[in-house]
């Protein structure tokens, strides 16, 4: 057995092949792992190195030590390879593949290279390097790829060294360059190929190497040996070479020709450059719709870019706003726009702009603009456009210019003029592509020119549209100013108001201040009156409007007045009736104007430049004036505008005059309705009275509601409200006679439900259509008692004294005038300082609101009763009133107050005989209690004829009662229902005398009927200085 076939060995000695430190092992292939073992003569591993390790798997502290045969090979094997190890130490270099087995079992393919090392001593060693077959066979497959990628590829490829000489080249760049690769090696592009930008494609490559960066389509250009004869354009890639170490190798390039390309780009860049020019001339080239401005924009467009003079011409038509086709083509005028000249001696003052020629019929001019193509002609047979003969343009164009250009302005196919266009002898002649940059410039310019005259037509046409439709406007203003005047001027019947309307209406759209002044004599609701020729004109503004405070001092505030003489414009208008117009104001004017001379300089100061008045007329009298003023940047008046303000002034005036006649009227019908109401109330024993009366504040006709609080006998009062159906003076004087029959039935101790049916009647009587609601009460104090009757009116409201409120239930009836129908009296109790409250519906009856809602809001006013009855009165209009009356109001509130005892005694009367001492006994004593004694013995008296009447004629009396308030009465109740009357006295007998004495000694008498039979009454005046 060879030793180095054994599992283990002695630790190797220092030095004798062991890694020491120090030691540096071989370094591996690039892309395969090599591995390194140095062995001893006997086998034992000296050397492992790292790439062994990863290749089999032993670390160096596992191998190192160990013999080789028995660490790596496997039974199956083994005398072969020890056999070949045997041959190697005796010094034959050996190299193969042969299978070794891993760490983990399995076999791994290497491929050995042997070195036999002979050392001093006849010491044997061997070196073994190895490295895994699959990987080696790997590198040398991805080289064979490598190299035929770049020996076969199309695109010239080439690799540099850090000095920028050629280290390799591929076939195809050999043949674009012309040179065999085995001349490009070792040398410079800059030698290789000198005919090209070389210098350019090193620089490129030096910064490549500096940064890293690489670069993409680097082009080059120039001659080489491989096309000596034309330039070729190519396009390189540079990309930096580096080792896995990051040192730097050098540099690759890769290289494709695009000399077709690049042929492409210069002639598509020659044509952008063309294109740019044209773009930016183009852009300069109509930037308005001004027909001279796009004009000059050519000229300046075409010199000196193109050309070093230029002359542009337009069709006089078409300069004059003309269709440009001419009716006779053979006489052409044209207009000269615009001249410009690269050079400052060229003799534009022989060629003015604006001048007008006529073209020649066979010049190129003509030909051109025939034809619509492009003339070149030699200067000297061009004739020129000049009035002045152009010797001096002549000998200039003769020595320093060449061909001149004649090209048609067309555009839409229509000949809108002709550009005129040369170079100086000092520059290239036209080309074709000159040629087609100048006409396609012209043609440019030629849609603007003609984009302009488009626009100038139709601007013409749309300035004539906007005049009438500005026209058409006006018109249509003024009519919504006169419809809007129709509905908000006499919207009321209050003449301030109404001209108020006015100033409101035209203020600002009309005038930016006006005033309306009015005679006193109108005002006052006076007839106006005729003016003489010389009298002066006291007015009265009434209405003011505009926000210009400056004019403080130049007109009347509200309410005051001012004088004008006869000289002054506002005299002579109200005088003529005619408007007057002051379409500019100045100074002198302004004097006229104003009613006194320190007024002007605040309208002076104020602006005012243009003045209109109008006399205010209706019926053909003179009302007063209306003063309409425009200040500042406004447009003045005209004649116009004096239609307009005659026709809203006299829509005013006629709303003005039906105001005063309406306020005369009405005050004729408020002054009759005062009249008619109560003027005085007078106290009433055992009830407080308040009362209110609210005409309309709606401005319409007066109404026609009444009340009226009528003192009966015996402390009883009656209670009267009620409301004329209509408005106006026949409506107050209808009321007036109701109240009137009303008062005088009351008085005639009538029941409620008779008094409403004779007013009934009276109402029928008083003409078809007179109807009225009204209510009736009557409450006597003693007993508390209200007897009311209803005849188509709201129900009372009684109110108790806890606050308790409730309408009382009354047979509604029917209003009067309606004829035929029975009333029915009610009879209630209201309780000691309870409250009854009567009233008009004007109180609780709103537009647009339930009548129920207003009763109810009535009944909560009426329920706080910590007021007084005024202040109750005040509180219930406060309440029911917000936005003034719709319609007339009366209320009447009474409250029930206890009767004092020294004002009533009552005697009830029994049996038949002695019931005429009984009563004047009570009487005398009852007086002499009261400080009534002086009246006591006709008391007496009369107070036994009624009791005696009483006994003869209607059974016994039931009571006497007497009653202290502003007379005393004394009345004595029976149950007979027969009324006593005055007969005739018979001589021959004693009876028959009593109620002439009543008649002849009381103040006054009167009986009336009740439920149980009727009472009959008297009254004495109280003796002078005693009081009630």
């Amino acid at each position: 057995m060879h030793q180095y076939e054994s599992g283990s060995a002695e630790e190797p000695r220092p030095g004798r092949g062991a890694a020491g430190p120090g030691a540096v092992s071989p370094e591996g292939h690039r892309l395969v792992p090599l591995a390194t073992v140095l062995l001893d003569g006997e086998g034992r591993i000296l050397h492992w190195s790292d790439d062994a390790g990863a290749l089999l798997g032993y670390s160096p502290e596992e191998a190192l030590g160990n013999f080789v045969g028995g660490l790596l090979l496997g039974d199956d094997r083994r005398p072969e390879a020890l056999e070949l190890l045997d041959q190697v130490i005796a010094g034959t270099p050996w190299s193969g593949t042969f299978p070794i087995r891993h760490r983990d079992g399995h076999l791994v393919d290497l491929e050995f290279r042997t070195y036999p090392i002979a050392a001093p001593g006849n010491l044997r060693f061997v070196l073994v390097t190895s490295s895994e077959v699959r990987a080696l066979r790997q590198v040398e497959e991805d080289l064979a790829v490598l190299n035929g990628f770049f020996d076969q590829s199309p695109i010239g490829l080439a690799v540099y060294d850090e000095e920028l000489r050629f280290v390799r080249v591929n076939p195809a760049l050999a043949k674009i360059n012309g040179i065999d690769e085995n001349q490009h090696v070792g040398r410079r592009l800059t030698s290789v190929l000198p005919g090209i930008n070389a210098e350019e494609i090193e620089a490129v490559m030096r910064q490549v190497l500096a940064t890293g960066d690489p670069v993409v389509d680097a082009r080059s250009h120039g001659r080489t040996p491989g096309a000596p004869e034309e330039d070729r354009a190519w396009s390189a890639s540079y990309f930096r070479l580096e080792a896995p170490s990051g040192k730097v190798l050098g540099v690759s390039s890769s290289v494709i020709d695009v000399t077709q390309r690049f042929r492409a780009e210069e002639r598509a860049a020659r044509a952008q450059e063309r294109l740019s020019l044209l773009a930016e001339a183009g852009a300069r080239i109509g930037t308005t719709l001004d027909l001279r401005t796009t004009v000059r924009e050519l000229a300046d467009a075409m010199v000196p870019r193109l050309a070093d003079v230029c002359g542009v011409h337009v069709l006089e038509r078409l300069v004059s706003g003309q269709e440009p086709e001419p009716a006779d083509p053979g006489n052409l005028l044209v207009r000269r726009l615009a001249l410009r000249s690269a050079h400052p001696d060229f003799p534009a003052d022989d060629l003015p702009i604006e001048a007008v020629y006529r073209i020649p019929p066979d010049s190129p001019y003509a030909r051109a603009m025939a034809t619509r193509r492009t003339v070149t002609v030699p200067g000297p047979e061009l004739p020129l456009l000049t009035h002045t003969g152009g010797a001096r343009v002549r000998a200039y164009m003769n020595g320093s210019s060449q061909p001149l250009r004649v090209t048609p302005i067309v555009a839409r196919s229509t000949v809108l003029g002709v550009v005129v266009y040369s170079r100086y002898m000092d520059r290239n002649p036209f080309d074709d592509q000159d040629s087609t940059f100048g006409e396609e410039l012209v043609a440019r310019a030629a849609v603007s020119i003609d984009n302009a005259r488009l626009y100038l037509r139709e601007h013409a046409n749309l300035m004539e549209r906007q005049a009438a439709l500005r026209e058409a406007n006006a018109a249509r203003e003024q009519l919504a100013l006169i419809n809007e005047a129709t509905s908000r001027i006499g919207s009321t019947l209050d003449v301030q108001r109404t001209a108020e309307e006015l100033i409101e209406v035209v203020v600002p759209r009309f005038a930016d201040f006006a005033t309306v002044d009015l005679l006193e004599s109108v005002l006052r609701g006076d007839e106006p009156y005729a003016l003489s020729s010389d009298e002066p004109v006291t007015l009265r503004a009434v209405a003011i409007g505009g926000d210009v405070p400056e004019l403080a001092g130049a007109v009347d505030s509200v309410g005051e007045a001012s004088r004008y003489d006869g000289a002054r414009i506002y005299a002579k208008s109200l005088r003529s009736g005619e408007p007057i117009l002051v379409p500019e104001v100045d100074e002198e004017a302004l004097a006229m104007i104003v009613s006194s001379p320190e007024r002007v300089q605040p309208g002076l100061t104020a602006g005012i430049h243009s003045y209109l008045m109008v006399p205010v007329l209706a019926r053909g009298a003179v009302l007063g004036g209306a003063e309409f003023v425009r200040i500042g940047d406004s447009e003045p008046y005209t004649t116009a505008d004096v239609a307009i303000a005659e026709e809203l002034v006299a829509r005013a005036a006629v709303c003005i005059d039906n105001a005063r006649l309406y306020g005369r009227e009405r005050g004729t019908a408020l002054t009759l309705q005062r009249s008619l109401l109560p003027q005085e109330i007078h106290h009433t024993l055992g009830m407080e009275i308040a009362y209110r009366y609210l005409p309309s504040s709606v401005v319409s006709e007066v109404g026609g509601d009444w009340f009226d609080v009528v003192p009966l006998s015996c402390g009883r009062v009656a209670l009267v409200v009620g409301d004329v159906m209509g408005h106006g003076v026949q409506a107050a004087a209808t009321m007036g006679q109701l109240r009137t029959v009303a008062r005088t039935l009351a008085t005639l101790e009538m029941l409620p439900d008779q008094v409403l049916s004779r007013l009934d009647e009276t109402a029928s009587g008083l003409g078809e259509g007179q109807f009225a609601t009204c209510v009736c009460a009557v409450y006597d104090p003693v007993d508390r008692s209200c007897t009311i009757a209803c005849a188509g009116h709201l129900p009372p409201v009684v109110v108790g004294a806890d606050g308790s409120t409730r309408p009382v239930d009354l047979p509604p009836g029917v209003p009067l005038g309606v004829g035929g129908v029975p009333f029915e009296s009610v009879e209630i109790t209201v309780p000691e300082g309870g409250m009854l409250a009567l009233y008009t519906d004007g109180l609780i009856e709103r537009r647009g609101q339930d009548i129920d809602e207003g009763l109810e809001l009535l009944c909560r006013t009426l329920s706080d009763r910590g007021r007084g009855l005024e202040e109750t009165c005040d509180a219930v209009l406060d309440a029911l009133v917000t936005d003034g009356a719709e319609d007339d109001i009366a209320v009447i509130m009474a409250q029930v107050l206890p009767v004092p005892e020294d004002k009533i005694a009552t005697l009830p009367l029994t049996g038949d005989v002695t019931l005429a001492g009984q009563a004047r006994h009570f009487t005398r004593g009852t007086l002499e209690g009261w400080g009534l004694l002086p009246l006591a013995d006709i008391a007496e008296l009369l107070v036994s004829e009624l009791v005696t009447n009483a006994l003869r004629h209607a059974g016994p009396p039931r009571q006497l009662r007497l009653f202290r308030d502003r007379t005393l009465t004394v009345e004595v109740a029976d149950a007979g229902r027969q009324i006593p009357t005055l007969r005739p006295i018979d001589e021959d007998l004693e009876s028959g005398r009593g109620m002439y004495l009543v008649n002849e000694l009381a103040h006054r008498w009167g009986s009336r009927t009740t439920r149980h039979g009727k009472v009959v009454w008297f009254e004495l005046e109280l003796p002078l200085g005693i009081a009630p």
